[in-house]
């Protein structure tokens, strides 16, 4: 069963992890500590029986998000079901590709969180972030340039997206960010 961890880490002290979700803290020893570590920076696996109890829970608690599917689509419907949350700290974008820098500028400065399905469709349509589409004072505007008649029903922009072809490299994009400890998912 692949995974993400969901979560931001407070502190770790001794064999305990603690970790903060939706104005909660846990604290996760043993197996469900190196679980929820294990997916904090990217997909990972559950093989063994106790492992699949561990991340259950974990599941249960909101601390992990799970799917047992083996496509491609897997990894966009995984993060479909994350709110993906910029760390706020000095960043050096100067080594990043072009994509993570304008998934960086979009995720930091649009006014509004943004969702996978969102990014994809601003990168499948080429818009780039530009002022009048930044900024808590241009948040109708993005909403407008993302959700038109097509795209506004209850599920369409996810179920478009996830066919899109620019869904892999945004998936990419997003989780090389999570690997480099810029974004946190919750």
């Amino acid at each position: 069963m692949k995974y993400l961890s969901k979560g931001l880490p407070l502190r770790r002290s001794g064999d305990t992890l603690t970790i903060s979700h939706c104005g909660k803290d846990y604290e996760l020893t043993g197996e469900r500590a190196s679980i929820w570590k294990n997916g904090q920076r990217g997909f990972d696996a559950v093989i063994s029986g106790s492992q699949y109890t561990a991340l259950q829970e974990l599941a249960k608690q909101g601390l992990a998000e799970t799917n047992s599917d083996t496509d491609s689509e897997s990894f966009f419907r995984l993060m479909v079901n994350c709110v993906i949350c910029p760390v706020k700290d000095k960043v050096f974008t100067i080594l990043w590709n072009p994509l993570e820098h304008r998934l960086w500028v979009w995720l930091t400065k649009a006014g509004l969180r943004l969702t996978i399905a969102e990014l994809v469709f601003l990168i499948e349509k080429d818009i780039k972030p530009t002022a009048k589409l930044l900024g808590d004072r241009n948040r109708q505007a993005l909403t407008e340039t993302i959700y038109t008649a097509e795209t506004i029903p209850d599920g369409i922009l996810e179920s478009r997206m996830e066919q899109s072809p620019a869904r892999d490299r945004t998936v990419q994009a997003a989780l090389n960010l999570l690997r480099k400890n810029k974004l946190f998912l919750i």
